[in-house]
Formats: C-alpha cells, sequence, structure tokens
C-alpha cells in the first residue's frame, strides 16, 4: 500500500501521466521475488530511478522532436501525446537496462557497485529527491508545469513556480493542506503508539487517497472545483507489447545510467537490510534478477524500477521473512488495478503531490551530514559538493557521471602517492606500529621497518622507489634503541626490554599470539647464533679494539667508511642512519610485474648506500609472484622472510655477528667460530676458499 501512494508521483516525477506507474506495482516485482537473494526488498517506482528517468526521456525525445517539433506531420506535439512518447522511451530504456544488468550479472560484475562512493550516491540521491520535489511543488497547489528541457530542470521549475505564483488554485491548497497536517500528526503522536503496542504500521496514506477518491466523487471536484485528478484510463492489467527500443542509439547511454542506478539503490537497501537479519546477499545475482525484473517489465509499459531501503524497513518490521509478502503485495495490486480503476481515475493529484513532496522532504538528511564529512576528508567533503552542484546545475545523470569522474581522479592520484609508514617498536610490546602515531615507539639501531600502505603497480613503482630510498637513509630521530656494545656491559637487546639469554623473536612470540612459527632454512642457524649473545658480544668487541689498535700504528684515522665495510654496527652509530631496511608488505594486497621489477631497483639502489634490503610478509600469492619472476637473482633467497618478527631477528643477528650488506648474490663475512679466512657462502652451493684458485 505504501508503493501504491508514491507510484503515482514517481510516473509524474518521470514525466509521465500518473496512471502510467501502476504496472509497477505488479509485473518487475513480481519477477524480482523468485530470483533477489534478498528476503526484505521490495522493487518499484522511486523518486531517485523516476528523475533519471526523466532526464533520459526527454533527452531521447530531443534527439527525434528537437524542441516538442512532430517532423513526419509538421506540427508541434501535444501535451498527452509528449506524455505517451515518454511512456514508450521509458520501456524502451527499461529493455536496454535490463539486458546491461543480465550481461554483468554473467560476467559477474557485482563488485562494480563500488565505483558509486557514498560521496557521490549521498548528493546524487538529495539532488533527485530536490528534483521531484520541485517538479511536485507546483501541483501541490494547483499550478500547471510544462515539461521542461535542457539543464538546471530543479531551478527552472522553482522559478516557473515562484513567477506564477498568482495561478494558486484555493481548493486544491487547502486539500494538499489538510492532508499534510493530518498525515505529519498521525505519524509523529499516534503511528508510534500504535506500532508499540500492536506491532503493526497503519497504511495512512491508502487510507487518505481512498478518502480523496471518496471527496472528489462525491463533490465532483473536477467539474465543480477545477481539480486535476488522475483521468480516465484503460482499466485493467496492461497487455503485453513490445518495447520501443527503435529510438535506437540514444537509449543505450540512458538505459546504462539507469542500470546503475537502480542497481546500486537495490543492492544498498539490500545489504543495509541484510546487516538486520544477518541474511547473505549476492551481488552477482542481484544483478540477474534486478535485470529479468526490468526485461520482463518492459512488455508490460513499465519504466526502471528499485528498491528503496525504507519500505524494505517496513517488511522487517512487521516481522517479514521471506519474499512471499512481495508476490502476495503484487497478487493484491493486481486485483485492486484490475477492479478499482475506475475509483483511481479521482484520485486528485494535489494530494499525490502533497505524499510525495512530505515524503522526501523528510528523508533529506544528508546535508546534516556534511559539516562532519568536511571536517574528516575535505576531499570527499569537495567531491560531495560538486556532484550536488552538478546534479542541480546540470542534470542529474550529468552530475552522476560528474562525481563519479572526480572520484575515480581523486583514486589513481592518491593510488600514485601511497601513503609509507616507518615502524618501530613500542617498550615491551610484541608487534611493530607506526612511529607517527606512537611517540613512545622507537626504532631498533641499524634497522629501519617501512610499511607499504597500498597495492605496488606499474603507476606508482617509480615513485614508491624514490621515497623509501629517501626515507631509507633519514637519520634516526629520537634515541633509537641500542645494540649497547660498549665494553660488553650491556646485552644487544637490553635496551629492547630482553634478557641476556633471550631472542627478539622469543619477545615477539610470548607478547603477540599472531605470529606464527613459520622459518626459513635457516632458522636453525639463527637459533643457534642467539643462543649465545654474551659469546658474540665478546668477540665483536676484540675485533673493534683490533681494528682501533692496527690504525694507530699504521698512524691513520678511522674513518667511518672504513669501519663501516667490517663492523657496520660502529657505522650505524657515528653516522645515525640504518644499515638494514626492513620492507613490509603485508598490506600491499596486490603487486604486479613492474611491481616486483621496482622492488629490484630499490634494492639495487640501496646496495649502492651500504644498505641491505629485507623484504618482509612474503606470502602466499605474493611469494609465488616473486619466485616466478625470479627475484631472487637481485634480491636473494634469504633475505625473503615470512613475517616482520623474522626479518627483524635475521637483521639484528647480522649486526651482531658483523656482517656487511649482500654484494649482489653473495655477502661476505668473517665467522672466527669456524673458519680462520674469508669465505662467501652462496646458496645451494659448497663453501668456495678465496686461497684456492
Amino acid at each position: 500500500m505504501i508503493h501504491f501512494t508514491q507510484v503515482f508521483a514517481s510516473s509524474m516525477t518521470a514525466s509521465m501521466k500518473p496512471h502510467r506507474g501502476l504496472p509497477l506495482l505488479i509485473f518487475p516485482g513480481f519477477v524480482y521475488a523468485f530470483m533477489t537473494t534478498s528476503p526484505h526488498n521490495s522493487l518499484g517506482g522511486m523518486p531517485i530511478t523516476a528523475a533519471a528517468l526523466s532526464i533520459s526521456n526527454i533527452n531521447v525525445e530531443q534527439v527525434y522532436y528537437p524542441g516538442g517539433y512532430f517532423r513526419n506531420e509538421s506540427r508541434m506535439l501535444t501535451s498527452d501525446e509528449t506524455l505517451y512518447i515518454h511512456m514508450r522511451i521509458s520501456t524502451g530504456i527499461s529493455f536496454v537496462s535490463g539486458m546491461i544488468l543480465i550481461i554483468f550479472g554473467i560476467l559477474k560484475l557485482g563488485f562494480l557497485s563500488a565505483v558509486l562512493s557514498p560521496t557521490v550516491t549521498e548528493p546524487f540521491t538529495i539532488a533527485c529527491f530536490a528534483q521531484s520535489i520541485c517538479s511536485q511543488l507546483p501541483s501541490m497547489f494547483g499550478v500547471v508545469t510544462p515539461i521542461r528541457f535542457g539543464y538546471a530542470k530543479t531551478i527552472q521549475d522553482t522559478i516557473f513556480f515562484f513567477t506564477h505564483i498568482q495561478s494558486v488554485s484555493g481548493f486544491e491548497t487547502l486539500l494538499s493542506i489538510s492532508y499534510a497536517v493530518l498525515l505529519l500528526g498521525f505519524r509523529e503522536y499516534l503511528q508510534p503508539v500504535i506500532f508499540h503496542r500492536f506491532k503493526t504500521v497503519v497504511p495512512l496514506e491508502f487510507i487518505l487517497y481512498a478518502a480523496g477518491i471518496g471527496l472528489s466523487y462525491a463533490f465532483d471536484f473536477p467539474g465543480v472545483l477545477g481539480f486535476r485528478t488522475v483521468g480516465i484510463y484503460s482499466y485493467g492489467l496492461p497487455k503485453p507489447n513490445i518495447p520501443a527500443i527503435d529510438y535506437g542509439s540514444p537509449l543505450i547511454f540512458g538505459g546504462f545510467v539507469n542500470a546503475i542506478v537502480s542497481y546500486s539503490v537495490t543492492l544498498r537497501s539490500a545489504q543495509t537490510l541484510a546487516r538486520k537479519s544477518r541474511d547473505v546477499i549476492s551481488p552477482n545475482q542481484e544483478l540477474l534478477a534486478l535485470g529479468v525484473a526490468h526485461l520482463f517489465g518492459s512488455f508490460f509499459n513499465c519504466g526502471t524500477v528499485a528498491a528503496p531501503v525504507g519500505r524494505g524497513n517496513v517488511n522487517l518490521s512487521m516481522g517479514s521473512r521471506s519474499q512471499l509478502s512481495t508476490i502476495f503485495a503484487c497478487i493484491f495490486m493486481g486485483l485492486l488495478i484490475g477492479y478499482a480503476g475506475p475509483a483511481i481515475a479521482h484520485l486528485p493529484v494535489c494530494i499525490i503531490s502533497t505524499n510525495i513532496v512530505l515524503f522526501l522532504v523528510m528523508s533529506v538528511t544528508g546535508f546534516a551530514e556534511l559539516p562532519r564529512l568536511w571536517r574528516s576528508n575535505k576531499f570527499d567533503a569537495c567531491v560531495w559538493v560538486i556532484t550536488f552542484a552538478g546534479c542541480i546545475a546540470l542534470n542529474v545523470q550529468l552530475g552522476l557521471m560528474l562525481g563519479i569522474g572526480i572520484t575515480l581522479l581523486g583514486l589513481i592520484m592518491r593510488s600514485q602517492k601511497p601513503k609509507v609508514r616507518v615502524l618501530g617498536r613500542l617498550k615491551h610490546s610484541g608487534g611493530f606500529v607506526p612511529l607517527k602515531y606512537y611517540e613512545k615507539a622507537s626504532e631498533l639501531l641499524g634497522i629501519r621497518i617501512i610499511q607499504i600502505q597500498s597495492p605496488l603497480h606499474y603507476a606508482n613503482s617509480q615513485y614508491l622507489i624514490q621515497h623509501i630510498s629517501a626515507i631509507a637513509v633519514e637519520p634516526f630521530v629520537g634515541s633509537p634503541a641500542s645494540l649497547g656494545m660498549d665494553g660488553g656491559s650491556t646485552s644487544s637487546l637490553n635496551t629492547l626490554g630482553l634478557s641476556r639469554n633471550e631472542s627478539l623473536l622469543g619477545v615477539l612470540s610470548k607478547k603477540d599470539t599472531i605470529v606464527r612459527g613459520l622459518r626459513s632454512h635457516w632458522s636453525g642457524s639463527v637459533s643457534n647464533l642467539a643462543a649465545s649473545n654474551s659469546e658474540v658480544a665478546r668477540r665483536s668487541e676484540r675485533h673493534l679494539q683490533q681494528r682501533h689498535l692496527d690504525a694507530n700504528n699504521d698512524s691513520r684515522a678511522v674513518s667511518p667508511s672504513i669501519i663501516s665495510q667490517e663492523f657496520i654496527l660502529m657505522a650505524d652509530r657515528e653516522r645515525g642512519t640504518a644499515s638494514r631496511i626492513v620492507l613490509d608488505l603485508g598490506t600491499v594486497g596486490y603487486i604486479d610485474a613492474v611491481g616486483i621489477r621496482a622492488l629490484e631497483q630499490l634494492a639495487s639502489d640501496l646496495k649502492l648506500k651500504a644498505i641491505e634490503l629485507l623484504l618482509a610478509q612474503c606470502k602466499g600469492t605474493l611469494l609465488k609472484q616473486l619466485k616466478e619472476l625470479a627475484i631472487h637473482k637481485i634480491i636473494p633467497e634469504r633475505n625473503i622472510f615470512p613475517s616482520v618478527v623474522d626479518a627483524v631477528e635475521e637483521a639484528l643477528r647480522r649486526i651482531r655477528i658483523n656482517t656487511q650488506p649482500a654484494e649482489g648474490l653473495i655477502g661476505e663475512y668473517e665467522d672466527e667460530r669456524f673458519w680462520d679466512m674469508p669465505v662467501v657462502p652462496v646458496e645451494g652451493l659448497p663453501v668456495i676458499n678465496y686461497d684456492i684458485d
């Protein structure tokens, strides 16, 4: 019944006669009920689709009947002929929309609803409401408005009403005001009490429609008072007709826009209701259901349809659990239209307009969120304002396309300059957090953890290389966690809140239950080396003393660059920068071939600066991509880790045992526990001795 009271206004908003919307009550909803995954959606006409359909009707008319001129008969179209042509055009647009939605459903393109951001749909919805209000406002007071062509339809209708205010009908104004007072008073005071006590919604709009029909028939409003009514039409159910697809290509753009609008509104309603009832919604199935509904309805003079969340909420509040309610509603509406057609002809148009204007005015709440949106994200607020201004100044279709275009452009621009965060560790904490948001977090001396917070692809790879290279050589801010080596009095991990014989991985594993037990092929050697931290500290101290002694004997100053070749930790302390970069790829999500080559270039650039690159969070598809594109030719497999914890622990180990950055595929280091001479470990090959030719 709620749908019945709104369908007349939807038809008038779409620039058609009021009774042309009656088929929307039966055919699209009946087919949709058998295919949808939403048990509460109520499909039919609504102001948003009607406003978009109105623009499409007018645009197609301007192509074939420019200025309302019928070229075949060299005369101007009458008002009734224009409204009939709009009805025929709407069937063609509905047919095209149905075909587009079915194709999208077959191709499983349900994700395309994400193209319509809330910052675009909300102003578009409000603009459609404004267009409907401005087109119906004159009819509330008995002023007949002509069909408008061109841009700024909302502004034209408003100006026309105020310039013809002297044509206002006193009796229609009185009836409209009486209807509004009764409806608002009942909704505000009586309906909440009735619903609280009986859990039912009284269809007062339908009751007032019936009362208006009775008064109009009893007192002959059209003949005595000059009221405009729905008028006489062909009563009964419509017979099937072939849609007007002969209008050709102008229908395609209108059909595409109306398909997107209809699908986005319907899916948003289904998802909103599903969150309340915990149902599962399939976007691809919704495409098919909505497409078939449009296609089937186009053969019965139906225009585009959608499912507003308001009618779905009524179904949900009444305890409906399936689409059986929609099926019975369609059958009831079919009987009503079939047998009550002569009575509907006496319904005053001013009541129809008043009902839809009140409904839309109470539904406009988006402006209240605009100040909050401006404070949180100024770009989104600008998109909101531009979309709304475009819908009002141009038309709702062009405004929608403008909003989508700006949103996608902003998305592309932001994806080209993604955010990169430097991570640090809170003392006695089991994870790594962004330094920007945690003042007490600090970096590990000699190690910088960098997290990429976006996909890595061809559009942003060059920016990321330059940005990460710049961050890598930045000095440590504040007091990074030291690996205290002076005199062996402080363990390398004490400043991180660890005991002398406790590894970093052990504490992180205790603090962070998310850390997996996944280890690479060198994990055994790591644990063995970490077990004797004090011994390693003594050896490192001995090396440092020997270097200073050699330097004094040679009468040369020991420069940080010379020390950095054999003792990275000392260079880190003197220059205050990192010798190893741990790149966290856990939030990348997607990486293409260009992005992987960018990682190789980054590793090469950092190697020239004596910085070693370690990749962390390389799992699943990402790890498979790295292997398939042979990234190990530049970044060895021993520098690729399944978690940040693993990468950090290995970086600490390499600093502790006096390693230097890898030279391409190999890393030369001294390890006096096993060999007396420099060695070169190569993965998969035996140890190579430099002394043997």
